[in-house]
């Protein structure tokens, strides 16, 4: 015992002795320790039971691994099955139903097997599982039928022919639309792995520059990237960001680009093998233009300066002097698109009700377009929401297949919910090409600041399925599919997703049109395009079930904008920080509401106790407000940044001013009125208002004691 007490007691001066190598020893530790925790793999990416991305083709399991087998050994792609329904199902982050089992393709009768691991063990499940195996019993017949049938020489309509089944489809999940998730034979419509890869000829990325032109330098920067990612064009939106001249030079903004600037973006995207589809609006969305007073007397509606009224001739001088004045900054473009999507205002001043709404659309479209044919031998792109409901006989008399070809957009992942199968052969019996237009940002939150990769890799993704489905009812096919990047809804709406932000969701949605597919077998093509570094964190696949924004996956890589893309990850959290501390103190306790402050009436001890987390949350805003403006200044001008923080930043920091003004106004107070302070001016509207008098005994006037009877 005196052995060890000894040697303790020399241990414990030498531990003394060395008490500043112990601590440095121990700070190294720990550093170490939470690097290692930031790079290495996440174990939910990593655990078999992990969820895993619906998507085409999508992730290799992970007992692949444990097999010792690499993605970039697979020679085969996994089939997708969809196991969809009500109570059984799950629903992800965003409500979209998709329960799914991946299936080996060594055999090919998989598809209509079911994996036993899957059966579901309560009754409602169990229900909804019988159906879906007897659906595919009844698809598995049906082939064999049109094998007999097709051997025999029949046809549909002969005794014998195969009927299609009407009924007993698979309940549609809460995800919108999931009636046309299914053909009529129950068969899933997206995910489909028993069609040919299907790769878009075209992949055209879309700019949206209205109101908020990214520096010219930041553009010029993305041009090779996008080459290098699969791109084959770019679709520039200027609005007012154009340099318009002579009447129309009022329309253009402050901060607009300048004819050389235009010029030489045009000159780069050809140098680096991107077509250029410049986009001017001709129709719909003329509020660039028609807020000005020199044009008020052009709009259809007085009051709302958003569609042309085609009637009056000055209107086709405008959209002419428009197509005139970008066309000579973009000669010899193969099409110009010429918008004419959402009109929302047609047909309703004295001279267009006149006409019928039908004739009078296609009438300014036609003059339009011919215009464009004409003068420059390019051909006009038109969104295609106005034409969905047009008869077909109409179009073939207004000869709309030989002047026009329609994008049909979509931006939600069931294309098929706002382009039925009807519509798609409406289309091919009138155009004989057509073009495709998806989203990688811009499409899910007027004042989202990063877009959900989750759901645009599902609508990109879906439209292959459908492009691949649809491209036979036309004689020319697709042309392409335009991935849009919306900065704003409309030219009056806010900022929604900037560029920066957008990077890996284009970067994913690219890489996905570009493949036909999105998996781990592009993974080395997708963390190099981001400039991620190698450590394990980069050596897993995407969880996009987990992180549909990809903070956690891409904040530590390098690429064009990734400050920004940062930036955005903490503004997220300082958000939901600074409205959990305001719920707190104005709304669960009771010492700084807004009854309160009005009343400047509280307690100084519970302000004090109130207030002490302020300080924080100021410092945090605050600095986060100086990295943004310093991420953002690499990409905007100073109109630009000014603007995104007055919308997103700023209303933290002056909420949390003005409660410390006004809990310091509060604790300053000496002494208090007695009880009942004054009424709110505001409820007399409402009837309640002060009593006139009250007597010495705290009574009014007429009360005869107040007390119960």
């Amino acid at each position: 015992m005196e052995v060890l007490r000894a040697w303790f007691g020399r241990a414990g001066v030498g531990a003394w002795r060395a008490r500043r190598q112990v601590v440095w020893g121990t700070c190294v530790l720990v550093m170490v320790g939470v690097i290692y925790l930031q790079y290495a793999p996440s174990g939910l990416l990593d655990h078999p039971s992990a969820p895993r991305h619906r998507a085409l083709n999508t992730l290799y399991s992970p007992h692949e691994h444990e097999m010792g087998q690499q993605p970039s050994e697979r020679t085969q792609v996994q089939r997708v099955r969809f196991v969809t329904g009500g109570e059984g199902s799950q629903s992800g982050p965003e409500g979209n139903v998709d329960t799914h089992v991946h299936d080996d393709v060594d055999n090919n009768n998989n598809m209509n097997s079911i994996n036993e691991e899957a059966v579901p063990s309560d009754p409602a499940s169990q229900q909804h599982h019988l159906a879906v195996e007897g659906l595919q019993r009844r698809v598995a017949e049906r082939r064999v039928q049109e094998e007999q049938v097709a051997a025999g020489g029949g046809n549909a309509g002969e005794a014998g022919a195969v009927m299609l089944p009407q009924q007993d489809l698979p309940p549609a999940g809460v995800w919108g639309g999931g009636q046309y998730r299914y053909n009529p034979y129950g068969e899933p419509v997206y995910g489909r792995t028993d069609r040919p890869n299907y790769i878009p000829a075209h992949r055209v990325v879309h700019f949206d520059l209205k109101g908020a032109p990214p520096k010219m330098s930041a553009l010029l920067q993305l041009i090779p990237w996008l080459a290098r990612q699969g791109a084959t064009a770019v679709m520039l939106e200027y609005e007012d960001m154009f340099p318009w001249r002579g009447r129309l030079a009022q329309v253009a903004a402050k901060n607009h680009y300048s004819r050389k600037q235009i010029s030489g973006l045009v000159a780069a995207c050809r140098s680096h093998g991107l077509e250029v589809i410049p986009l001017v609006q001709t129709f719909g969305h003329l509020e660039f233009a028609l807020k000005h007073e020199r044009f008020a007397h052009l709009r259809e509606v007085p009051e709302i300066p958003q569609a042309l009224c085609p009637s009056l001739n000055e209107s086709l001088w405008l959209v002419r002097a428009l197509v005139d004045q970008t066309m000579a900054l973009h000669p010899g473009a193969r099409f110009l698109h010429i918008g004419c999507d959402e009109v929302f205002q047609l047909g309703e001043c004295e001279r267009c009700r006149l006409v019928v709404r039908e004739s009078l659309f296609l009438q300014h479209m036609k003059a339009v377009a011919r215009y464009v044919r004409q003068k420059y031998a390019a051909v006009p792109l038109v969104w295609d929401d106005m034409l969905r409901h047009v008869s077909e006989s109409a179009m073939q008399e207004a000869q709309l297949g030989q002047l026009v070809e329609p994008m049909v957009w979509v931006y939600a992942e069931d294309v098929y919910r706002f382009v039925q199968p009807s519509v798609w052969s409406k289309f091919g019996q009138v155009f004989p090409r057509v073009w495709a237009a998806s989203a990688f940002k811009g499409a899910f939150g007027e004042q989202l600041t990063v877009p959900n990769v989750r759901r645009h890799l599902d609508n990109n993704l879906n439209w292959l399925d459908v492009m691949s489905a649809e491209t036979a009812k036309f004689t020319g096919g697709f042309r392409g599919l335009v991935l849009t990047g919306w900065q704003r809804y409309d030219h009056f709406a806010v900022l929604c997703e900037l560029l920066p932000a957008a990077m890996p969701s284009l970067s994913v949605n690219l890489l996905a049109v570009s493949h036909g597919y999105f998996n781990a077998s592009v993974q080395g093509q997708l963390y190099q395009a981001l400039n991620c570094m190698q450590t394990p964190k980069y050596q897993t696949w995407l969880n996009l079930d987990a992180d549909p924004f990809l903070w956690d996956k891409f904040s530590w890589c390098f690429f064009p904008g990734a400050p920004v893309f940062k930036m955005t990850a903490r503004l997220d959290a300082t958000r939901r920080d600074v409205d959990a501390y305001l719920e707190r103190v104005t709304r669960s306790r009771a010492w700084i509401t807004d009854y309160n402050r009005r009343h400047n009436y509280s307690s100084p001890m519970r302000v004090d106790e109130d207030l002490e987390e302020l300080p924080a949350r100021l410092h945090s805003v605050t600095l986060l407000l100086k990295t943004a403006r310093e991420a953002l200044a690499e990409w905007f001008d100073d109109w630009t940044v000014g603007e995104w923080l007055e919308q997103h930043i700023w209303p933290l920091l002056n909420r949390l001013q003005t409660l410390q003004r006004e809990a310091e106004s509060m604790k300053a107070v000496k002494y208090w009125p007695a009880r009942p302070l004054p009424l709110l001016s505001e409820l007399a509207a409402f009837g309640v208002s002060e009593p006139s008098t009250v007597d010495g005994q705290g009574r009014q006037e007429g009360d005869g004691g107040g007390g119960r009877t």
